[in-house]
């Protein structure tokens, strides 16, 4: 019998690199967003799978589509994700999303307030599987580094947040959508899964390897603490990006990933993707 899903947040990227996941596996999937996103639609469509328009907290129409299903999946605010999951059935596959910070930053507090959210969602549904994923790239929709590949190409310095040693451990987007798709086979366990890719490294050699990336040489300077101080009382920086400036993103352990699910792109090659669907020639530059 075929499993079926429901995907909230399929017109981003991880929400879609999640559905086509689903539809390789053999899944009938309906995929929901927000906005509506003619390509992504195109793609998905194409690929097998159903398109509702669903905005969370605004009505339920979503609700009577999603409780047909076996597994729900959420690529959206945790928030959100925590509303919209009230009243809902406890016997349903449940995969959300947060953020690896709520352990590396915890004292923060938006971070406090999705571990908080967690632990409400963990208490209401003993079937559910947390991935806190780190700094996410892969696909021109993730702006951060989207942003990062086009200042390399435009501007001759790079600014670093910090002094550039803290050390990161990017995750590439198509490989969270297979790890959230794994999770929600009925053998897939239960618990919080921090998620980064295969590499860590310091933040002053992510930068490089954007430079690397666009086929430019780039002078890479660090931030001392007290222009962060000045950028935050400018507005320009929050608290919480200056607090951690100097502070490790690698993923925080939690439990155990199961071995076939742990990312595998490596992040030269998923870098070359990004740049590439920007419309770049990695290594070459152009756009």
């Amino acid at each position: 019998m075929t499993r079926s899903a429901f995907v909230v947040g399929a017109g981003g990227a991880v929400g879609e690199a999640t559905v086509l996941a689903l539809l390789a596996g053999g899944w009938r999937v309906v995929a929901s967003m927000h906005t509506k996103r003619e390509k992504v639609e195109e793609r998905l469509g194409a690929a097998g799978a159903t398109i509702v328009h669903n905005t969370l907290g605004a009505g339920e129409d979503w609700r009577s589509e999603a409780v047909l299903c076996d597994a729900l999946v959420f690529v959206t605010n945790l928030n959100l994700t925590r509303s919209a999951l009230e009243g809902m059935p406890h016997d349903r596959r449940i995969v959300v999303f947060s953020s690896n910070n709520v352990a590396a930053d915890a004292d923060a507090p938006s971070y406090r307030a999705l571990a908080e959210h967690e632990a409400a969602l963990r208490a209401r549904f003993s079937n559910l599987a947390i991935v806190r994923p780190t700094l996410i790239y892969g696909d021109p929709r993730l702006v951060t580094i989207t942003r990062l590949l086009r200042m390399a190409q435009t501007y001759p310095v790079l600014p670093l947040l910090g002094s550039g040693k803290a050390r990161v451990q990017p995750v590439f987007h198509g490989d969270l959508g297979r790890l959230a798709a794994g999770l929600t086979n009925i053998d897939a366990p239960s618990g919080v899964f921090a998620v980064g890719g295969p590499d860590v490294v310091t933040m002053r050699a992510f930068y490089q390897m954007i430079a690397a990336c666009v086929g430019r040489s780039r002078v890479i300077v660090p931030t001392p603490r007290f222009v962060l101080k000045l950028a935050q009382a400018a507005g320009v920086a929050s608290e919480e990006q200056v607090n951690r400036a100097e502070l490790d993103r690698s993923a925080v352990v939690q439990d155990d990933l199961p071995e076939a699910l742990k990312p595998r792109t490596s992040l030269r090659e998923g870098l070359a993707l990004h740049f590439s669907a920007m419309g770049g020639s990695p290594g070459g530059g152009r756009l």
